[in-house]
C-alpha cells in the first residue's frame, strides 16, 4: 500500500509541476503582449504628434485667423515625396520599432508608418481633437480620404474639414484654402463645403452603381 501511496504522490507532483509550467507560460505570453502593445502605442503617439505638429497645426492656426464656422483644406500626400520618400515617417532611434508577422517571409518584420496611412486612422483624429478641445474650445476636425467608398478616388488626396461652433458662416463662393490647403493642380480649385463634398461622393457612388 505504501508503494501505491507513493505512486499517487508522484502523479500529483507531476501534475503540480505541469500546472506551474502552464501558468508561467501564460504569464510570459501576457507579458510579451503587454510589451508589444506598449511599443505600438508609443510609435502611434509619435506618428500622430508628428502629423499634428507638422501638417495640421498650420491649418488650425490659419482657420482660427479666418474666424469661419467651417473650412476645408486639401492634402495630397504625393506632394511630400521629396521630404518623405515613399511617404514613410521614420521613428527616432531611441524608440523601439514595432514589428509584425510577415506571411511571405514567415518572420517578424519592422512595421512601416506612412503619412497616407496616418491620415486614415481614427487615432490621429482623436489625438488632434483632444488638442483642439484643450487649446481651441469649440473646434472640431474631420478627415476624408478621396478614395473612401469611391474606387475612382485618388488615394493620395484628402480633405481636412475644420469647424468652429462659434465661427461665422462664409459668404459667396468662398476662397482658396490656407497654408497646407493648396496642392498640385491648375490653381483653379476652390474650397468646397462639406455638403458639396458629400454630394460629390454620393454622385460618384451612384455612377459606379449604374
Amino acid at each position: 500500500m505504501q508503494a501505491i501511496k507513493q505512486h499517487n504522490l508522484d502523479i500529483l507532483t507531476r501534475g503540480q509541476k505541469a500546472a506551474m509550467k502552464s501558468e508561467a507560460e501564460k504569464q510570459r505570453i501576457e507579458a510579451e503582449k503587454a510589451h508589444r502593445d506598449s511599443v505600438i502605442k508609443a510609435a502611434i503617439a509619435f506618428i500622430n504628434g508628428e502629423v499634428a505638429e507638422n501638417l495640421i497645426k498650420d491649418m488650425v492656426e490659419d482657420f482660427k485667423s479666418k474666424g469661419f464656422a467651417s473650412y476645408n483644406y486639401y492634402v495630397n500626400t504625393d506632394d511630400f515625396e521629396e521630404q518623405l520618400p515613399g511617404g514613410v515617417i521614420e521613428l527616432p532611434n531611441d524608440l523601439e520599432h514595432p514589428t509584425h508577422w510577415d506571411k511571405e517571409t514567415k518572420s517578424q518584420v519592422k512595421t512601416t508608418f506612412t503619412l497616407n496611412r496616418a491620415l486614415r486612422t481614427r487615432s490621429l483624429r482623436e489625438y488632434i481633437q483632444e488638442i483642439l478641445d484643450k487649446d481651441y474650445p469649440g473646434f472640431s476636425i474631420r478627415i476624408y480620404a478621396e478614395d473612401f467608398k469611391n474606387e475612382n478616388g485618388d488615394e493620395a488626396k484628402f480633405t481636412v474639414k475644420l469647424a468652429n461652433s462659434a465661427g461665422k458662416q462664409k459668404k459667396g463662393k468662398g476662397g482658396k484654402g490656407g497654408k497646407g490647403g493648396k496642392g498640385k493642380g491648375n490653381g483653379k480649385t476652390r474650397t468646397r463645403t462639406l455638403e458639396e463634398y458629400e454630394e460629390e461622393k454620393a454622385r460618384a457612388a451612384a455612377n459606379l452603381n449604374k
